[in-house]
């Protein structure tokens, strides 16, 4: 009896130690996360400081930019240009990639044997399931499943919102001179349906299929949409760096045709804060709503005025316009 009882208390211990490993390892992983909307994730799920590099990218949560200054979270690139070295030497547990533009550095890391996770962003669904994915890979699958159900019941609220508004035909150009829309595979054309938008030729398969100056002249859409984020610069139209940065509503404005369309005729050319607008995460609400205010403001001619691209975002984007141009603040505040 007495063998028995030292060889259970024995298994006991054994069973405690591995446990107690477990969770040691969970919750002292090495994140690395090289897109933003991973990173609003990752910290809406009470793990930023498990986060170990994030791109100069990641603002939100604004916990995320003091880190970065405070010196407890380094910087390990853009969204594109990684610093691989960098990485290799954090030697993270996790690696957070999104969208085909990262499909190389994804690979690249999984051919060296880290784990990574991936997402595409090709719908709500999908965005949902690499939530609750991450949640179990850094052991906080509870609170993906709240985050999942809180996403959720915000954009219920938003599209009840926006339900009675008009439909609104609008051209959401990604990139002035690869000119290209959000498409059939991607969650953005869900949010602008959701609330009252109807993108042009969002039922072109991929997630930003290319499209044509001449076809958006054709298209006629009501209102065109313009990203933006902090010293985006552009436009560039001609050496190496053709097509970076971002556009003006003036140079939309003096296209070949565009004095016919419907969305300039009307001054209904304006900037989208592509911050909060294309992050597949926490952030999905905010763009829902931003995408439904904006699109349904009242048109201004003076915003075709402008030939500059801003070094803020916030100076142009809806909830800044407001204070210069008054006659939006009835739709902003529905």
């Amino acid at each position: 009896m007495h063998k028995v009882g030292l060889s259970r208390i024995i298994n006991y211990l054994l069973v405690f130690v591995f446990l107690t490993s477990l969770l040691y390892a969970q919750t002292d992983l090495k994140i690395v996360s090289l897109a933003p909307n991973w990173t609003n994730a990752v910290a809406a799920l009470g793990a930023a400081d498990q986060l170990c590099g994030v791109t100069r990218y990641c603002i939100f949560p604004d916990s995320i930019p003091r880190l970065v200054k405070e010196g407890k979270l380094e910087i390990v690139g853009g969204f594109a240009d990684v610093n691989y070295s960098r990485i290799n030497e954090i030697k993270p547990d996790l690696i957070l990639t999104c969208t085909g533009v990262q499909a190389k550095i994804r690979d690249r890391f999984l051919k060296e044997g880290y784990k990574v996770l991936h997402m595409e962003e090709t719908s709500l669904t999908e965005v949902y399931s690499k939530i609750v994915e991450l949640g179990k890979a850094i052991g906080k699958e509870e609170s993906a499943d709240k985050l999942v159900e809180e996403i959720k019941c915000n954009l219920t609220d938003i599209a009840e919102k926006y339900k009675d508004y008009p439909r609104i035909s609008v051209y959401y150009e990604i990139n002035y001179y690869y000119k290209c829309v959000p498409g059939k595979d991607s969650y953005i054309s869900e949010l602008l349906k959701m609330v009252g938008g109807e993108p042009i030729f969002s039922e072109r398969p991929g997630i930003a299929p290319s499209v044509t100056w001449d076809e958006i002249v054709k298209a006629n859409p009501d209102v065109i949409l313009i990203p933006i984020w902090d010293n985006a610069g552009g436009p560039y139209f001609e050496e190496e760096k053709v097509g970076w940065g971002t556009t003006t509503p003036y140079e939309i404005a003096h296209r070949e045709g565009a004095s016919t369309i419907n969305a300039v005729k009307n001054g209904r050319v304006r900037y989208i804060n592509s911050a909060k607008t294309k992050q597949a995460g926490p952030q999905i609400p905010t763009a829902a709503d931003l995408f439904g205010k904006t699109i349904h403001a009242d048109g201004d001619l003076e915003m075709l005025k402008i030939e500059k691209v801003p070094d803020r975002m916030d100076d142009v984007t809806f909830s800044k316009i407001i204070l210069y141009f008054p006659m939006y603040a009835s739709v902003y505040n529905n």
